[in-house]
């Protein structure tokens, strides 16, 4: 029997595929916490001559 046609043969793919859902999954949380979070721009960084 060759790894191919074993059940076991074919769960990495899906391993890897789940670890690399969550590790989006994560960044995608924490980006969103840290836009959410962000101080507002005082307004005289907009009008004031740089």
């Amino acid at each position: 029997m060759t790894t191919s046609e074993r059940p076991s043969g074919r769960a990495w793919p899906w391993a890897i595929a789940i670890g690399l859902g969550l590790v989006v999954l994560v960044n995608v949380l924490f980006a969103y916490i840290a836009i959410s979070g962000s101080d507002g721009i005082v307004e005289s960084y907009q009008t004031e001559q740089r």
